[in-house]
């Protein structure tokens, strides 16, 4: 039964996850919109002449390029349909893009009620299947480096990417707390993930709850900034737009900023609180004679050359998303207490430090109950051999 028991564990989990996810009520998509993928045949600049500038002055817009463009619809309900737009062409290189023959691209079908097309827009460029060889290869990676163990790797990384998003996304979508659906989800994925790499162990167990406590306290201290220092969490393009289309006066979006913090330090934290009862578990199957803080003091020991790289790993990765933020601050030479002071500046330092520090306290409290687990074993053997 023991064999089987970390296996038996995930699956209750990923059924009453998946049963959760099903009672979930937001919004939908819209019916009227269907998003597929399409091929383009043809296309050619548009040119209006004069008189047709005076006749369609919305369509003679400066510095824009209008292109006929032909597409054939590859994939879908509609999939074999041709149809002609027009696409433009600006001088926006955040949203304008230009397409050629060949190009596979993303289309927008305006479908009427009747269920059949009225127009077809050119939204961007398909880049799905870059995206999928991509993860291919990064899968042939941890095969050939991992074995059996990469392939449980996949298998983890599948059903957290599947938790995040048919879980905890639907329920923040649906006005659940995003707070306490965040701590169970990361609760529930590091159950998972652990015992799916390492099955069911003591020294799996050691790294669950050191995880769950490293992973909260950290998040308990963000919430206490957050509130301290009054951050809005409006601070990115993405934030408001999703506050003022949906969420204004229904989801609380601090919690949300909560959210990604816990979640974003959800993998260091993991990986560390597994080294450290690891480490503690094989020293003390070399060497059983240790005692309850010598074992603490060995976990300890090397926690603290973890921690520097994680610490690093974690800050590196938060000031990479804010690269081209940092940039402008230092092209326009803005005071320290004015960009210190920016919601979306501190925003990015909270989601470092917090993280950073409930790495910190994963290292003490994994150790700690790494070497109280082993110890209470050594014990119940005595007993046993008594």
């Amino acid at each position: 039964m023991k064999k089987y028991a970390s296996l038996i564990i995930c699956l209750i989990l990923l059924c009453a996850g998946y049963l959760y996810g099903n009672t979930l009520e937001y919004n939908k998509a819209d019916p009227t919109e269907v998003i597929t993928k399409g091929i383009v045949l043809k296309t050619e600049e548009i040119v209006l002449t004069e008189e047709e500038q005076e006749m369609f002055p919305s369509q003679n817009m400066p510095h824009d390029e209008q292109w006929f463009v032909q597409v054939k619809i590859t994939k879908g309900p509609y999939k074999g349909q041709e149809y002609e737009t027009v696409h433009y062409y600006g001088n926006n290189p955040a949203y304008d893009f230009m397409v050629y023959p060949g190009d596979e691209v993303v289309l927008s079908l305006d479908i009427n009620e009747t269920g059949n097309l009225q127009n077809v827009f050119i939204s961007d460029i398909a880049r799905d299947k870059s995206v999928s060889y991509l993860f291919l290869l990064f899968m042939v990676c941890i095969m050939l480096v991992g074995g059996w163990q990469g392939l449980k790797t996949i298998l983890s990384l599948v059903l957290t990417g599947w938790a995040v998003w048919e879980i905890l996304l639907p329920a923040i979508l649906g006005g659940k707390d995003p707070i306490l659906i965040t701590v169970i989800l990361c609760a529930g994925i590091s159950v998972i993930t652990l015992l799916l790499i390492t099955g069911y162990t003591r020294k799996t167990f050691s790294a669950i709850c050191g995880t769950v406590l490293g992973v909260v306290l950290g998040g308990v201290l963000a919430k206490y900034i957050i509130a301290v220092t009054r951050i809005t969490g409006l601070g990115s393009e993405e934030s408001r737009m999703f506050y003022f289309s949906f969420a204004e006066g229904k989801i609380d979006i601090t919690g949300i900023l909560f959210a990604g913090i816990v979640i974003g330090s959800l993998g260091a934290v993991m990986d560390v609180a597994m080294s450290i009862a690891s480490s503690v578990s094989e020293i003390h199957q070399i060497n059983s004679e240790l005692g309850f803080t010598q074992l603490i003091k060995s976990g300890l020991n090397i926690g603290r050359d973890i921690i520097g790289t994680m610490a690093n790993t974690l800050i590196l990765a938060y000031t990479g998303s804010a690269l081209p933020l940092m940039l402008l601050l230092k092209a326009n030479n803005i005071p320290y207490l004015k960009f210190i002071s920016f919601d979306l500046i501190v925003t990015e330092i909270i989601r470092a430090l917090c993280g950073s520090i409930g790495l910190f306290l994963a290292v003490p409290f994994t150790a700690l109950i790494a070497a109280f687990i082993c110890k209470r074993q050594d014990n119940k053997a005595k007993s046993v051999n008594a």
